[in-house]
């Protein structure tokens, strides 16, 4: 006969032999957009039907385009039918809107619905569903999934959901961002749960996020230098809003201008920052006491689109802000591996390298 097995060992080999599907954390390949290392997008799920969204740690709403947006209005992007979701509720506080930079402004009616993304289900959250949808004719993705920090707990963002229905062992994301100009097979994907280890050389240094009230909820640390082949502007010392849905890098404007005077060909047109396409300069974000380079290959805007390009002059992805402090985006981002920390409320950086397709 064959030998009993114990219930404590069934349980074991039944464990080991289901770990993934209990694994609780998850990789979710993104897109670089057009190539050009500024924007990356990747997919979701709500209510049974597909989007690709941006995850924006600089913002803090999940939306989509709505199944009634024209054409016109939400160009054309996969749109959101209620009727087709088994699962979808309306919300009793329905007018939903938001405005992001340049102007550009989303608005329509919220929602509540099953949201599933690097195989989680996240179970009556809530979704923004727009009727006007500013962003229509700029970007391939169908929406935003903002990551801001969550404060509102009755507008639950979708990291609140996920602590709330305690979905993650750990709850942060880490992100590569793969660098297309410098290699065109380095991948870019996003960690939910989990550190990436073969994502970065050294070791990742994390900070502390901004105390002050103004910037509550928001991924805000301290930016404490720049540097141009290695020599210090003279110290920074600001509020930096570190944005994986910005394509820049935007800055005081005294600040930002002692950057660019120290690279050589560079000029100020238009309120436009221009430096050489061919710049071999090298401009240092300084974190925490650590210096992270950005390639000279990130330093310049390639796409057309955005800024108009001449024979031998780029815009550069270094400009000045309307606001006081940084926002820092994927133009530095993509040379970090960067880790954002909901539970112990902290941003970490290590030096990236390429992770190949």
């Amino acid at each position: 006969s064959k030998k009993s097995i114990s219930p404590e060992k069934r349980r074991a080999l039944m464990a080991k032999k289901y770990y993934k599907l209990f694994k609780r954390d998850t990789v979710i390949p993104l897109i670089n957009e057009v190539n050009a290392d500024l924007s990356y997008y990747g997919q979701i799920t709500i209510g049974g039907q597909n989007f690709t969204v941006d995850f924006d740690t600089g913002s803090f709403d999940l939306w989509v385009p709505e199944i009634q947006c024209s054409s016109s209005q939400c160009g054309t992007h996969n749109r959101f039918d209620p009727a087709k979701s088994p699962t979808f509720v309306h919300s009793q506080n329905s007018n939903f809107s938001a405005s992001y930079g340049a102007g550009i402004t989303i608005s329509g009616y919220r929602g509540h619905d099953t949201v599933i993304f690097g195989g989680i289900s996240v179970i009556n959250q809530t979704v923004g569903l727009a009727l006007i949808d500013g962003f229509s004719n700029i970007y391939e993705e169908d929406g935003i999934l903002g990551l801001s920090i969550p404060i509102d707990s009755t507008n639950p963002g979708i990291i609140q959901s996920i602590r709330t229905q305690k979905l993650l062992n750990q709850t942060l994301i880490g992100f590569h961002l793969g660098r297309y100009k410098l290699n065109a097979t380095d991948k870019s994907y996003m960690n939910l749960g989990g550190i990436d280890s073969n994502a970065y050389v050294g070791n990742i240094v994390y900070n502390n996020l901004v105390s002050l009230s103004q910037y509550s909820g928001t991924w805000t640390i301290t930016l404490g230098d720049a540097q141009v082949d290695g020599v210090s502007i003279g110290g920074v010392n600001s509020p930096a809003l570190i944005d994986t849905g910005t394509p820049f890098i935007l800055g005081n404007s005294t600040q930002v201008s002692k950057i660019l005077a120290m690279i050589p060909g560079s000029s100020f047109i238009n309120s436009t920052w221009w430096i050489p396409c061919s710049t071999k300069n090298v401009v240092s974000l300084v974190f925490n006491n650590i210096s992270y380079r950005i390639s000279p290959t990130e330093l310049i805007i390639t796409n057309n689109a955005i800024f108009p390009l001449s024979d031998s002059t780029c815009a550069s992805a270094i400009q000045q802000s309307m606001y006081s402090g940084w926002v820092v985006g994927a133009a530095f981002l993509s040379n970090v591996y960067s880790v954002f920390d909901f539970d112990n409320s902290k941003i970490g950086f290590a030096e990236t390298k390429a992770v190949l397709n």
